[in-house]
């Protein structure tokens, strides 16, 4: 059976946010932004950071997207034990968080060029290439690098023949118990 990988959102108004220009924004517009993003948000965390990335937009310019150059590693083989992945780039924030295969993962940030995570490798059984992203604080998310996970040489899982299942019911011996 394939394994389902969560395709990564990609943000429409990307585009746009390279290069919006400069506004001045007023304490009040400011203040009626916050309101009609807390109405009509699902959550008030939703809100907060939609109202985090629109004042961004507004008030700073052209946003500076993260790049996500290279991956280390790249790849892991099915079995291995788990371990830390570098993500390396640029525009890195101390907010940043890693997306993995579509879910934000705990971050820590190393530099404005590197983030880490950790791979829980028992979570993997089957082999899957799966996209690896960087989303800073104010909402802009980055290219994606594709992250490998490969089968244990190069075997592949199919259910056990007749001839296997055979092999695992005990002996049968004309002996006689007393």
């Amino acid at each position: 059976m394939p394994v389902l990988v969560r395709p990564l959102y990609q943000d429409p108004f990307a585009p746009m946010l390279m290069t919006s220009e400069v506004l001045a924004v007023s304490e009040e517009q400011r203040m009626y932004i916050r309101e009609v993003l807390s109405i009509g948000a699902s959550d008030e965390q939703f809100a907060d950071k939609m109202y985090k990335a629109i004042t961004r937009i507004l008030t700073g310019g052209s946003v500076k997207a993260p790049l996500v150059s290279a991956l280390t590693p790249g790849s892991a083989t099915i079995g291995d034990p788990s371990f830390d992945i570098h993500v390396h780039g640029s525009n890195f924030t101390p907010e940043s968080k890693i997306i993995f295969n579509g879910f934000e993962e705990p971050t820590t940030f190393v530099s404005a060029g590197e983030l880490t995570t950790g791979v829980n490798m028992p979570l993997w059984l089957a082999p899957a290439t799966v996209p690896v992203a960087v989303q800073n604080g104010d909402g802009v998310i980055s290219n994606a690098q594709s992250f490998v996970f490969q089968a244990a040489g190069g075997a592949v899982l199919s259910a056990p023949t007749p001839a296997f299942k055979e092999s695992l019911k005990p002996p049968v011996t004309n002996a006689k118990v007393k």
